[in-house]
């Protein structure tokens, strides 16, 4: 299952893990990450995916 979110360090985000459907999925996973970065709210979707899960 890919990471994608913050981690322990403030200033460090994981986007991976997608193994063969990184160019599909990456698009979809910049977005949301970059909405986490930039406003500080993590989109549902990405919940399940949290790097300290």
């Amino acid at each position: 299952m890919p990471l994608i979110g913050a981690t322990r360090s403030p200033r460090v985000f994981a986007a991976g893990g997608h193994g063969m459907w990184g160019i599909t999925l990456g698009p979809v996973t910049g977005r949301l990450l970059a909405e986490r970065v930039v406003t500080g709210r993590e989109p549902a979707e990405l919940a399940p995916f949290d790097p300290l899960r």
